[in-house]
Formats: C-alpha cells, structure tokens, sequence
C-alpha cells in the first residue's frame, strides 16, 4: 500500500496541475491539445472566466480521491484518520464542482468555472502519507 499511496499521490498532482489536456463536450468530443505548465497554487473562477475549454485535472482528483479512501482506516491508522477523512471529503467535492463543469459543458452553457487545488490537495497527501508511512511507531 506503501507504493500504491505514493504512486496515486504523485500521479494526482501531475493529472491536476502538469499534464494538462483541454478539450469540450458539447458538439460531441473535441480535443484542444495537451500541454505541460504548472498551473497556479489555487485557482476559484466559480461562474466564469476566459478560458472556456474544460481540462483533465478531474482525472488528478480521481487519483486523490482513491488515494484517500485506501488510507481512510480508523482502525489500522486512528493517528490520520481525520486528516484523511477531510482529503478525501474535500477532493469528492473539487471533483463534483468539475464534473458540473463537464455536465454544463456538455448542455452549451459552460462559462468556464473551475477549482484548481491539486498543490494543496497533493501537499495535504504528503502529510497524510508521511504520518501513516514514513512516522515510527
């Protein structure tokens, strides 16, 4: 579980904030190109902004999500317990607001609203990994 963690922690911050892909879905799948950038530490645009082409870092979130739910153990882990619980509670809900994004994408009246978190989401993973991992006990 040790690398499996690790492996789900990186590849989440890469998914959300270096690899990115940018495509739309309302006239069917259409692909805008990939690019490599680090995107900004938090980013909020929650009606609109100009960019209105949707990006991959929901796959990012889907990593941080399992990533959270295997180390989500009271019993094995009562120490990270709540941490965990909250990171996993909170990329459920960054990955909700996205695929509200998809859906409004998908019906021709997305604006662009995002919720860019994965430099704080993966920090809070170190966290929580290096407490259940890398502490002795």
């Amino acid at each position: 579980m040790k690398k499996l963690s690790f492996t789900l922690l990186i590849l989440g911050l890469l998914f959300s904030q270096i690899f990115i892909f940018t495509f739309n879905l309302n006239d069917g799948f259409v692909y805008h190109g990939f690019s490599i950038k680090l995107l900004p530490l938090a980013d909020y645009a929650g009606k609109s902004s100009p960019v209105t082409q949707l990006t991959s870092v929901i796959l990012g979130y889907l990593l941080f999500i399992f990533f959270g739910v295997i180390n989500t153990n009271k019993v094995r882990s009562p120490e990270i317990f709540k941490p965990a619980l909250m990171f996993t509670g909170i990329a459920i809900i960054v990955t909700f607001f996205e695929f509200t994004s998809i859906l409004e994408d998908i019906q021709g009246n997305y604006m662009g609203k995002h919720f860019r978190i994965g430099w704080p989401m993966f920090i809070l993973g170190i966290f929580i990994y290096s407490k259940k991992y890398l502490t002795k006990r």
